[in-house]
């Protein structure tokens, strides 16, 4: 374990846990790599699971009570045992935790300016803990200095210590920060207890928080009737905003159109992250076009081989190492064939490229240099060390992924792409999409006729396909509301019974994650799929140049590449100048013009982040990449990333109510085809919103 390094003190990291075996030792492994977090201690709370044992063979310092005295008490006996004087409480059944969470949630307290953090779900399932959506600052991920904790006197309470925590901050005038935790969710106790008895374990969280809140402002309630009452109206306001987004999809799902597959010897292609993401979303469409006779090629970009918690459930909870998770990745291959060849795809139009699950965005974003790839956390390899796969040995690199799927786009010249969109939350699936796109993009600089049909779906997504869905087959599958509200066209494409069984048993062969999440993987077998057309979009040129300050007036809507109307409603409580409302892009004479909208005035402590990856024309030249950043009252922008015969000194920022405006001269060569788009806004490390990944074409002539 790493020591406290650089900080004059440490943090005590506490993770208070109920039969969390499957999930505990990902938490603890995340912790390890934080340079503060001196001691991990895992209370085991009357587990009857192998949480425990599990927490020791990853590291953990484990406290074993005899029987289950709720969350507050065993958060109260790791806080005695304790060694440090900053306590790091996390839960013990997180997904999507990462040292960023975890350095942004201590900071403020190694710094001394806060007396306690409270983590803020961000893009996750809002329906996973009560208190989240209610009220977002009665999360159980907190940082709190250990004399105010102790003083507090939580052995008493369970699940609503996080209540009695809040209620005594504001009594005593601590000093408390919000921290937003970005695409972080809980396991919920529907997918780990099953449906019945995960919804008794809710309710009776639900009746402890309730308990105590009626307490705590002395209300007594006698009449059952009128506390059940009260005890439905909380969960109503819990599923309040899913109600309101489920309607405002069912409302515009009733005037999606039909997906049409004109018959006609279609080829299709589908990109996938992982084994078991093209059956999810487009298992109905790939039986459905094999049986009209058109031609169906599968891509999966990583076997899926980086999945911890599958691993170790698959393996019987034991510490997982690089060969377990490469032995799974062949397992994970072989359910692709079986189930590929449920709906009909035939064996040789399965190819695997066996880059490292969990590596995608990270090599979009930063292993652009053949000589440096990435390595995975998981395999601990470098390159694809599959023999099943497209090209064995090829490193784990952005150009060499970008040019197998160049290679391949080239080869089979699909006339239909299906791919994950880029606005999903689970960063493969992003980063699939925004591959997918540049190679598309290269394809076309090369090949102007090259004009495939470009299809996304989605998988992962805030509670979107996270609740349990009674009478599936009944229900029809709905887009997110908040998809819908940015103006990309959907369709509905109708399944057939037979091609609805053949889905559903195509999923059944993927048994390594029914294991981990059967669940979410029953919830899309419904009567239909979902999909977005993407729009061909060009990058408008201005009738008239900038005026005398070098700013642009007049913006077309034309320039406008992408918006949200609905907005971030957590965000916009953050801080509205980080919730974004839309993003243009134009061109005047020989300059770029980038513009960001917004809910609220731009200001501090909002970082605004844009990214333009310029694709070549010609396949032997390197994709050029912009990242820049700025931040409020600067007129510079600070460069992440940029070509070294690029002068980062004549772009200019400039703020006005509700947007910020990037001017970048010389940023696009004669030449130029295609660019990719995208820009985010933080606070700090952590992300607030974005706007995905865009694929354009640049008007040709001289740019």
């Amino acid at each position: 374990m790493t020591g406290a390094g650089l900080y004059s003190r440490g943090v005590s990291a506490i993770i208070p846990a109920y039969n969390e075996a499957a999930t505990v030792g990902k938490v603890i492994d995340t912790l390890k790599e934080v340079a503060s977090i001196v001691e991990i201690i895992v209370v085991s709370d009357g587990s009857q699971d192998a949480t425990a044992s599990v927490a020791r063979r990853h590291g953990a310092r484990v406290i074993e009570l005899a029987t289950n005295g709720g969350k507050g008490a065993a958060m109260t006996v790791g806080a005695r045992a304790a060694r440090e004087d900053i306590l790091l409480f996390l839960d013990a059944d997180l997904e999507g935790l990462t040292v960023a969470h975890v350095e942004a949630l201590v900071a403020p307290l190694l710094a001394g300016s806060a007396d306690m953090t409270v983590g803020i779900f961000s893009r996750g399932r809002s329906l996973t803990d009560l208190a989240q959506v209610v009220a977002p600052h009665l999360s159980g991920q907190r940082a709190i200095r250990k004399e105010l904790f102790l003083a507090v006197g939580a052995e008493k309470s369970r699940f609503e210590v996080e209540v009695l925590l809040t209620s005594e901050a504001r009594a005593r005038g601590w000093r408390v920060q919000k921290i937003p935790l970005a695409n972080m969710t809980h396991i919920m106790k529907e997918e780990k207890r099953g449906l019945y008895r995960g919804v008794v374990a809710r309710m009776g969280m639900y009746k402890d928080i309730l308990g105590y809140i009626l307490r705590l402002t002395r209300k007594k309630i006698k009449a059952r009737p009128v506390a059940l009452l009260l005890l439905l109206l909380v969960l109503a306001a819990a599923l309040n905003y899913d109600i309101l987004m489920l309607q405002a999809a069912a409302a515009a799902a009733g005037r999606m159109p039909d997906l049409e597959l004109l018959a006609g010897g279609h080829r299709i292609l589908v990109i996938s992250p992982h084994p078991d993401d093209e059956t999810l979303g487009a298992g109905g469409l790939m039986a459905e076009a094999r049986e009209r006779g058109d031609t169906v090629k599968v891509i999966f970009m990583t076997n899926g081989d980086g999945f911890r918690r599958g691993v170790e459930r698959f393996n019987g909870h034991l510490p997982a190492g690089a060969s377990d998770f490469l032995q799974y990745g062949r397992v994970r291959q072989q359910e692709a064939i079986t189930a590929l060849g449920v709906v009909g795809v035939k064996t040789g139009d399965i190819i695997f490229l066996g880059y490292p699950d969990g590596g995608l965005a990270p090599m979009w974003l930063g292993y652009w240099r053949q000589d440096r790839p990435y390595t995975s956390v998981y395999t601990r390899q470098a390159a694809v060390p599959y023999k099943l796969a497209f090209a064995p040995g090829e490193p784990y690199t952005a150009p060499a992924l970008l040019q197998t799927l160049v290679e391949i786009l080239k080869d089979y010249r699909p006339t239909d792409i299906y791919v994950t969109d880029t606005n999903d939350s689970h960063p493969d699936h992003w980063a699939t999409g925004a591959f997918t796109l540049a190679a598309t993009g290269k394809v076309r600089g090369e090949d102007p006729s090259f004009r495939p049909r470009l299809y996304t779906f989605v998988i992962h997504t805030g509670t979107w396909q996270m609740l349990p869905v009674l009478e599936r087959e009944a229900k029809p599958l709905l887009p997110p509301g908040y998809f819908l509200a940015q103006g990309t066209p959907w369709y509905k494409l109708p399944l057939s019974p037979a091609a609805l069984a053949r889905k559903k048993k195509a999923l059944a062969a993927y048994r390594t994650q029914e294991l981990v999440m059967p669940t979410f993987l029953a919830n899309f077998e419904r009567p239909n799929e979902v999909f977005s057309r993407l729009p061909e979009q060009q990058v408008v040129r201005a009738e008239a140049g900038p005026g005398e300050n070098g700013d642009f007036t007049g913006w077309p809507d034309a320039a406008r590449i992408a918006f949200d109307p609905a907005g971030d409603q957590l965000t916009r409580k953050l801080e509205r100048g980080g919730d974004l409302k839309a993003a243009y892009l134009l061109q005047a004479g020989n300059t770029t013009f980038v513009r960001l909208d917004t809910w609220g005035r731009p200001g501090f402590p909002v970082i605004y982040t844009a990214s333009i990856y310029l694709l070549p024309g010609k396949s032997s030249d390197q994709v050029r990449r912009f990242t820049f950043q700025v931040a409020a009252g600067e007129k510079q922008v600070r460069w992440l990333t940029r070509p070294d015969d690029y002068d980062p000194g004549i772009v200019r920022a400039t703020f006005s109510e509700h947007s910020v405006e990037i001017a970048l001269p010389d940023l696009v060569a004669p030449g130029e085809h295609h660019l990719m788009f995208t820009a985010t806004t933080s606070i700090g490390k952590i992300p607030l919103d974005r706007i995905p990944w865009r694929l354009l074409q640049v008007n040709g002539g001289d740019i």
